[in-house]
């Protein structure tokens, strides 16, 4: 295999490395590997002046989690590719949704994931979200792949659970969407703070 080919051997199933790579290059995007962000996964981003094209994807994702990431930035390319900027085009609208599964479905079979993850994962595919955390059954079935780690996510917390979070410790008052709004106990004072966020369980 070719240089970029092995380092991305490393973040996703094997028998999906070459035909990424291949898209990649054929779309003459970069691809970089971020450091752990709690807000997202994953972004695309494009430089309208000069159509410099970037996808990123958070490191610490399993191989599964990484794919799927992967390719929901490639579908941004691909919306933007053919629309453009266009301010009728919602992100996550059907152009993004349609671009998405199309892009994904040669990915749906067990060489790809193992086989009690696929049924969930095509299910997640009738009708994707603009966020797979945005979906608890694919989000749970994903986290069982997640190496060990000390920490946890405040996806894992309920009301009333207390956290330290950048050494500051909270309490959790309720869930929101994609976040939680959270008591500093220091100040008294609500925060929202994202459900990815690793942090560390008081109580």
């Amino acid at each position: 295999m070719g240089k970029d080919q092995d380092i991305l051997a490393d973040y996703i199933p094997l028998p999906a490395v070459i035909p990424i790579v291949d898209w990649l290059h054929k779309n003459k995007i970069q691809l970089k590997i971020s450091r752990t962000r709690s807000t997202k996964l994953g972004d695309y981003r494009v430089d309208y002046s000069s159509n410099y094209q970037r996808i990123s994807v958070n490191h610490n994702l399993n191989k599964y989690a990484f794919l799927i990431t992967l390719v929901h930035e490639m579908a941004h390319a691909e919306v933007w590719k053919v629309k453009g900027n266009s301010r009728r085009i919602l992100p996550h609208g059907k152009e993004w949704q349609n671009s998405f599964i199309r892009l994904m479905m040669p990915f749906l079979n067990n060489e790809i994931f193992p086989a009690e993850l696929l049924p969930t994962v095509i299910n997640y595919f009738k009708k994707p979200k603009a966020s797979s955390v945005s979906d608890p059954k694919l989000m749970r079935a994903l986290k069982k792949y997640d190496k060990a780690i000390d920490n946890q996510q405040l996806y894992d917390f309920s009301s009333g659970n207390t956290f330290v979070f950048r050494n500051t410790p909270f309490e959790v008052v309720k869930k929101l969407r994609t976040r939680y709004q959270c008591k500093n106990l220091q100040n008294g004072r609500l925060y929202l703070i994202h459900g990815l966020a690793e942090v560390e369980k008081l109580t």
